[in-house]
């Protein structure tokens, strides 16, 4: 295996992580919904966190679909196009939830931030182990 391929394998593991940690995160800000405010605060925080981890999981699955050895212009821009997409998802379920659900705002809200502090904690966790040196200089 190139190193290249090691590097990005090492990138999609993190990726995924991130992923199954906001799948934790969400469970866990919809239990204390429910400790707190009842099985509409449960609801709503699973919603909000599902819509976050979902939108991620495609971010995710869309980017990393392409191997190490495809061109860098076809990878920077399936990672825009992946982004892209993940607004609309995010938008979309967000405007489908709220005119169809009856949802508590702020519980459904903060599900969906915990899915977002997932991302500056694997950032700042994982990036600083995250060697970029090749293996000969290591």
């Amino acid at each position: 295996m190139s190193e290249l391929e090691e590097y990005f394998l090492r990138a999609r593991k993190l990726a995924l992580g991130i992923v199954f940690g906001q799948i934790g995160i969400a469970l866990l800000v919809s239990v204390a919904g429910w400790l707190l405010g009842g099985l509409g605060a449960f609801v709503s925080a699973l919603v909000g966190g599902g819509i976050g981890t979902l939108a991620s999981f495609y971010l995710v699955v869309s980017t990393f679909r392409l191997d190490a050895s495809a061109e860098p212009v076809k990878i920077l821009r399936r990672v825009y196009r992946a982004e892209f997409y993940k607004f609309v998802i995010t938008v979309g379920l967000f405007s489908l939830v709220l005119s169809n659900m009856d949802v508590s705002f702020g519980p459904m809200l903060g599900g969906f931030a915990a899915t977002l502090g997932v991302y500056w904690v694997a950032l700042g966790v994982s990036l600083p182990h995250f060697d970029t040196k090749p293996s000969a200089q290591r």
